[in-house]
């Protein structure tokens, strides 16, 4: 490059090395525009190939990059014979004095830390260039200490390179100086704006009037910095603002009327645009008055809010755009709030104080209000004789009781509490009179109908007319209780899932083992052995066993499901048969399916487990004979049942009816209806699961269920299922249990239980594979890499420490394409189903299982 034309020799060349395409795009279109040569490369090691190959003039590369950073890429240029003698700059936004002695210990020429100007590049581009010769014919090595950010280090750096650095570092100290200063002036500014804002707001508190508060605020904000006039409008009506208050107006918005006309600020606060602080950079009102407003344009305005209504609105103005920065802008907004309370504040007092003067001799006007105000109020209102007689009652306490106030006025208020809370009622009354004031929870009152009202109580003693009256006001918080209890029951039955998932998938382990030993040891015995008998007892409790963790599975919402578009009614229909010999002949079924039913997505076998789960309970409420009624239909619950129904969204829906005459249920049994191993029947009559299974499969089917009962007149389930479009897949017979057939082939097992892993050995052994066996994923990966042969199955738990059976599957298929997967676990994880979805193509076995269950999948799989 030549100093004079300032133009670059198009035979230099330089290379950049950047990771960012969009940074080393702006780099090489800066250079090129100058005149220069330019390679890229996105890695340190493409660098490396691309320097020997066309050897650059200069290198400019980033620090921070993959695989090669910065320092090492320049360590290995200056060790190169070839790309010793090449000046290299690093490009960096680090700054710390370790970042710097390590750039120079690598053999870095210089620096450029980011974000830098264009000129300022250039200019060490063309110093590095111009000294090139210099720095070849005096590489005189010396050492010295350097402290940079108060660490003292030593180095040892050739003498042009030491003095690259401490030119470098001189122009970054003066940018840094130049910043600092900078930065001192804005936070000067900042601390007298918030300095003049706080002052501000500590004068409201001594305002005595609503234009004593406009008066002292503007006051104050004239002291504040870039500010020379300011005024407020206060809201009138829909459409209106009124100029209350105004200092430092020019001439032409002085006179009566100027600021009454229509502007773009007016119409933006009308429109709620400026719903918080705004710098107006041209105001329309100040402009229409150019030439006579000593150069003020902008201002900004502060909306004066109350809860959601705007009161009013201050405009500070001045010349400067962007008259307080966004920190100020905060602050303002706050204040903004406080001096709407206070002119709200004053306002009330102001009311108040010409009520107190209106009230004064119109005592019968007073009554009228009161009684107005207590008629009208949201909550039930009491007001009772300290002896305890009610002697005026408010309309919402009669809708809460269900009784005229003619019923009420003159009856003890213990007798409106219901027997339940009198003991605590008749403590507070006590506690009233004592203190003179309580609150009072949970208070159940007597309604007419017979229910009782849930409600909490605020109760104070009064003067009236010269005679203390207690002042009760009562809130009916049935609803809320309601509702409270319902999402408690939710988050219990969340958290009995949880543990009776965990506890059905240890149980599945041991069980897996018992039934498969058992099995095992059964194909060993004669008929006639006398210990066969043993065995099968073992067989039969394991079996039971089984059962119970797959209920409990159920419950958890762990358990497999192989979803599919359902009809509701051929469901049903296909159950009929087996409903009507599980009940019995002394309870009839109707059946009421609605012929335009839409479709579901669920697992059939588990909507059949539901209906015949909730058959036989409705047939255990009827010991003496009744009506079983089933129904299906379309309904579309609503934004109202959601509210009423925890974990229910709107929307529409397919509902499964089940309904008999039974006995009923009072409140505390159903709420501990779904709860595994809770059952009001008898020791030895009922494990407790089947409606804890209901409401598992229901739940992990994405509906909801909800019981309707009351005592001596039966009970309704109805469980909601998402409606979904489709065609309903047919519904597939059970297959045939023919001895498993068995094979050849390579298996490789991986399972962390030693006896389970035992087990399946021994039994897929015995059926002719050739087992490869290990306790985790990384032992299987090294019998992969030694295996020879072919592996044509992967067995593998779920979940095992370390790595899962999903992670050993997916980087076992990058060795072996064509291996097929068999997965296995007591409970489900995220990694094969997903809410109890079975990945797409994932095969599954779930545990316990049997060693002919166990072969027969086996062979599926490898035969699919």
């Amino acid at each position: 490059m030549t100093a004079s034309t300032g133009i670059a020799d198009t035979s230099v060349r330089i290379l950049i090395v950047e990771d960012s395409p969009t940074q080393a795009e702006h780099l090489r279109h800066l250079l090129e525009e100058h005149g220069y040569r330019v390679t890229a490369a996105a890695t340190g090691a493409q660098a490396l190939v691309a320097a020997r190959r066309e050897k650059p003039a200069l290198i400019v590369s980033d620090i921070v990059m993959p695989e090669m950073d910065g320092y090492a890429f320049c360590k290995a240029v200056k060790s190169d014979q070839q790309l010793k003698d090449v000046p290299v700059i690093l490009v960096t936004s680090l700054s710390s004095a370790g970042d710097v002695v390590k750039g120079l210990q690598c053999g870095a020429d210089n620096f450029i830390r980011k974000p830098y100007e264009e000129k300022y590049l250039l200019a060490r581009i063309n110093y590095a260039l111009t000294n090139r010769t210099l720095r070849e014919n005096e590489k005189v090595q010396i050492g010295v200490h350097i402290s940079l950010g108060g660490e003292r280090h030593f180095i040892t750096a050739d003498r042009q390179q030491i003095l690259d650095l401490l030119i470098s570092t001189y122009e970054e100290a003066v940018h840094l100086n130049e910043d600092l200063k900078a930065r001192e002036e804005q936070l000067a500014h900042s601390n007298r704006t918030l300095a003049g804002l706080y002052r501000i707001a500590k004068r409201l508190n001594s305002a005595t009037s609503q234009q004593d508060v406009l008066d002292q605020v503007l006051e104050e904000a004239m002291g504040l910095p870039n500010v020379q006039a300011g005024w407020f409008f206060l809201r009138e009506g829909e459409t209106g603002f009124r100029l209350v208050a105004a200092r430092g107006l020019p001439p032409a918005l002085s006179t009566p009327g100027a600021m009454e006309s229509d502007c773009l600020c007016r119409r933006r606060l009308l429109s709620g645009e400026l719903s918080e602080v705004t710098n107006i950079l041209e105001c329309e009102r100040l402009q229409k008055a150019r030439g006579d407003t000593r150069g003020l344009c902008c201002h900004a305005s502060v909306p004066l809010w109350v809860g959601d209504r705007m009161v009013g609105v201050m405009n500070l103005v001045g010349s400067q755009e962007g008259l307080f920065r966004d920190e100020e802008l905060q602050v303002l907004n706050g204040v903004g709030s406080q001096i709407a309370l206070a002119l709200e504040r004053l306002a009330a007092k102001a009311r108040a104080e010409q009520y107190a003067r209106q009230l004064a001799g119109r005592v019968e006007v007073a009554e009228a209000k009161y009684q107005t105000l207590m008629q009208h109020a949201n909550d039930a209102i009491f007001i009772i004789d300290p002896a305890g007689p009610v002697l005026e009652v408010n309309r919402r306490a009669e809708a809460m009781l269900g009784r005229p106030s003619t019923e009420i006025v003159g009856r003890m208020y213990i007798d409106l509490v219901s027997p339940a809370s009198r003991d605590g009622a008749v403590a507070h009354f006590q506690q009233l009179l004592n203190e003179g004031t309580v609150h009072a929870h949970d208070i159940h009152l007597r309604h007419s109908g017979g229910r009782q009202v849930c409600a909490d109580f605020s109760a104070s003693l009064v003067p009236v007319r010269g005679q203390p009256v207690v002042l009760a006001i009562a809130r009916d918080v049935t609803e809320r209780n309601r509702l409270e209890r319902q999402f408690q029951q939710a988050q219990k039955m969340e958290a009995v899932g949880q543990l009776a998932g965990g506890v059905a998938h240890d149980f599945n382990n041991l069980l897996t083992v018992i039934l498969g030993y058992s099995n095992l040891l059964l194909g060993t015995l004669p008929e006639d052995d006398r210990r066969r008998q043993d065995v099968e007892e073992i067989q039969k409790a394991g079996q039971s066993a089984g059962a119970l963790t797959r209920q409990l599975l159920a419950f958890s919402r762990k358990q497999i499901l192989e979803p599919v578009v359902l009809d509701l009614n051929a469901v049903l229909a296909n159950l009929d048969r087996m409903v009507r010999r599980l009940i019995g002949e002394d309870i009839d079924i109707i059946t009421h399916l609605d012929p335009e039913l839409g479709r579901v997505k669920a697992d059939a076998g588990q909507i059949e487990q539901v209906l015949l789960n909730m058959a036989v309970n409705a047939r255990d409420a009827m010991p003496e004979g009744g009506r079983l009624t089933i129904e299906t239909g379309n309904v579309e619950l609503d934004e109202q049942y959601a509210h009423t129904h925890p974990d229910t969204t709107p929307g529409h829906y397919v509902v499964l009816a089940v309904s008999d005459t039974g006995h009923g249920m009072d409140e505390q049994t159903q709420s501990r209806l779904f709860e595994p191993f809770f059952t009001t029947k008898e020791k030895g009559k009922g494990t407790g699961l089947g409606l804890a299974t209901v409401y598992g499969i229901v739940k992990q089917s994405g509906g909801s269920i909800w019981v309707y009962s009351e005592l001596g007149h039966g009970t309704t389930f109805k469980a909601y299922f998402p409606r979904v479009e489709g065609v309903a897949a047919p519904l597939v017979s059970a297959r045939s249990s023919a001895q498993p057939p068995s094979g050849t082939e390579t298996i490789l097992l991986v399972e962390d239980a030693g006896g389970l892993r035992k087990l399946a050995r021994r039994v897929l052994e015995r059926y002719g594979y050739t087992i490869l066996e290990a306790p985790n994923g990384d032992e299987a990966l090294q019998i992969c890499e030694r295996h020879p042969g072919t592996i044509h199955l992967l067995l593998t738990d779920v979940v095992m420490p370390g790595m899962s059976g999903r992670t050993l599957a997916d980087r076992l298929v990058l060795l072996y394409p064509a291996t097929k997967v068999l997965y296995t676990s007591g409970y489900t994880d995220n990694a094969i189903v997903h809410r109890g979805v079975l990945a797409a193509g994932a095969a599954f076995l779930q545990k316990p299982y049997a060693p002919e269950a166990l072969a027969r999948k086996v062979r599926d799989v490898l035969d699919a």
